[in-house]
């Protein structure tokens, strides 16, 4: 990483608790979390707990919320399901909620969770996520990422742990197509491909992601410091594209 010695990181894609998978190492708290940010130099994280994806999302909401408590560096994400489940708050309620609570980015987990990514399954609320610009973190293949922009093309959605092959044939289409689809950093480690991506898109539709614990921190964060792009461009992505994208959303 030599002559990046002052670049700050953004995760937007980490989390914490027991992992039902094998990887090489999780953490199971927040100060676990935090040991492994300190040892990568991460500044800042969003953070999900595993029971959001593994167990139940509602369950993992409030874990996430105490987990992190006291720990500034460390903001909370929630996971949504349908509502027709009647599994989480009504939207009104949960929008509060996520206020007072200062949960400003939501997950999606369609395959863990088995429920269809399409306008019957969410339709009723993503035209208010999209509206207030809430950033939904889906992971989804991205054919199923493109029919929900399909029907909802301002959601602003980031999309990551699409795998290390490249995608340019599945997502240049779609990065034209809809100009609030983000693409994140964690799998993102083609030869080249960072370039490229700021080559014809801008680097303001990249956010760097290290996709811990499924993903060791460093592998991210190298293919970023060592691409061949700007230093305006490289902070943007590990850092600036994140805090625009929370800075834009409406809650109240």
């Amino acid at each position: 990483m030599s002559g990046n010695t002052g670049l700050s990181f953004f995760d937007c894609n980490c989390a914490i608790g027991p992992y039902r998978t094998r990887v090489f190492r999780f953490a199971r708290t927040a100060a676990e979390l935090l040991e492994e940010m300190d040892f990568c130099n991460v500044s800042q994280a969003l953070v999900y707990h595993t029971a959001m994806r593994f167990d139940l999302p509602t369950v993992g909401n409030e874990l996430i919320v105490k987990e992190i408590e006291g720990h500034s560096r460390l903001l909370p994400v929630w996971t949504i399901l349908p509502a027709h489940t009647q599994e989480q708050p009504d939207l009104a309620k949960l929008l509060k909620e996520m206020e007072t609570r200062g949960v400003r980015v939501l997950r999606l987990f369609p395959d863990d969770h088995r429920y269809s990514l399409d306008d019957i399954s969410l339709g009723d609320q993503m035209a208010v996520y999209a509206d207030r610009r809430i950033p939904l973190f889906i992971r989804a293949s991205l054919d199923k990422i493109a029919g929900l922009l399909r029907s909802f093309p301002s959601l602003v959605v980031n999309t990551g742990s699409q795998g290390s092959n490249p995608l340019d044939r599945y997502a240049w289409p779609l990065i034209e197509k809809f100009p609030n689809l983000i693409f994140e950093t964690s799998s993102y480690l083609v030869d080249g491909a960072i370039e490229e991506f700021c080559k014809r898109y801008s680097a303001s539709r990249l956010i760097f992601g290290s996709g811990f614990p499924d993903n060791a921190s460093g592998a991210a964060m190298l293919a970023l410091a060592q691409a061949e792009i700007s230093e305006a461009e490289r902070q943007a992505i590990a850092l600036e594209n994140l805090c625009r994208l929370l800075a834009e959303v409406s809650l109240g």
